[in-house]
């Protein structure tokens, strides 16, 4: 324990230290692969997308299809991970696990990336006032539920990626999940999948803004990724995100952006938007080897409860986004589904 405080301290200190003095880049020559579950070749990134999001109603939460139809057309690529969100909320895991399941029945060869809530949400569901189950899950209250969803992946064969209590601490979704109980809430999760042999399923943890994000780290033998969330304009030149990213080599993990949308500007500003948001987040991506995987969400937040997300954000709103875009996604680095399916065979795709 106190060897863990000290690297954790130590851990807080290095972040503070790139804050201070800037980030330093790696060199962009460095070539990673770490032998995590999944994680693609060197020089390779999975291409990931979901389109609208989060309706008001359960009845409706649904993977929108459709959307996903119009954003590959307007890319020219299918996307590689199909985002998702489900939640041990009894009507949300009633209706979101067939909602899944359909990822892998889909004809393209699809992976499951799913931000799991560590939430219920009321009755009426409040999706903007959730309520923390993080100690629950902990002490073993959900465990039924918990083995319910191991063997529903498991059973789906293709390999998945799962977020357990996803954007924990700082401003984001998860952030008001306990702390006290988030480790062991993630490592009981953790140890029934493995304990269900779903073997097919490797685990990302994922913050947005979380200084202290060193505090709710499961440890290295419980995560197979690390995933950052990417809302910010100038994202390359944000202290936290990269200092986040430089962190996760050091445990030898890949990285995966697990959400990311132009949130403040959204696409609609053409040119503007581009040199703002599009291009530095894909110099991000490119100035880091051991960046995996990028998750877009093409949405254009109609409907969208939290009324901050206040920007059209889907391509296909400006031509000038949607022609640099699709030109930005023909670069071979990207992995793109296809319709053929290899088949899984233990813990790598390759």
């Amino acid at each position: 324990m106190k060897e863990t405080a000290m690297r954790c301290d130590l851990s807080r200190k290095n972040l503070l230290l790139l804050v201070v003095i800037g980030f330093v880049a790696l060199p962009g020559n460095l070539h990673a692969f770490f032998g995590a579950k999944f994680e693609p070749p060197d020089g390779k990134t999975y291409h990931g997308a979901q389109a609208e999001v989060r309706p008001e109603s359960f009845e409706l939460y649904d993977i929108d299809w459709a959307g996903i139809r119009d954003y590959s057309l307007a890319c020219g690529h299918h996307p590689k991970l199909i985002m998702h969100y489900i939640s041990f909320d009894e009507r949300a895991f009633r209706l979101l696990m067939p909602t899944i399941r359909r990822i892998a029945e889909k004809g393209y060869n699809y992976l499951a990336q799913i931000g799991l809530d560590f939430y219920v949400y009321g009755d009426p569901p409040d999706i903007l006032n959730p309520i923390d189950i993080t100690q629950k899950i902990a002490e073993g209250e959900y465990d039924l539920k918990i083995r319910k969803l191991a063997r529903l992946f498991k059973n789906m064969t293709i390999p998945s990626f799962l977020r357990p209590g996803y954007e924990f601490g700082g401003t984001g979704q998860g952030s008001s999940a306990s702390k006290t109980y988030w480790v062991n809430a993630w490592r009981r999760i953790y140890t029934i999948f493995r304990q269900e042999k779903a073997r097919n399923v490797a685990f990302v943890w994922n913050t947005l803004n979380a200084l202290d994000f060193i505090d709710y780290y499961p440890g290295n033998d419980y995560v197979d990724w690390w995933a950052i969330n990417v809302f910010s304009n100038y994202a390359d030149q944000d202290p936290f995100v990269n200092g986040f990213i430089q962190e996760a080599a050091s445990h030898r993990k890949p990285v995966m952006i697990a959400e990311s949308t132009p949130r403040y500007i959204g696409s609609v500003g053409g040119e503007q938007a581009w040199e703002i948001w599009y291009e530095p987040y894909f110099r991000l991506i490119g100035q880091y080897p051991h960046v995996k995987a990028f998750c877009y969400i093409n949405a254009s937040w109609k409907n969208y409860p939290d009324p901050s997300f206040a920007f059209d954000c889907r391509i296909q709103s400006n031509p000038f986004v949607c022609a640099k875009y699709k030109e930005m996604l023909s670069d071979p680095r990207f992995i793109h589904a296809k319709e053929e399916r290899k088949p899984f065979n233990g813990d790598s795709l390759w």
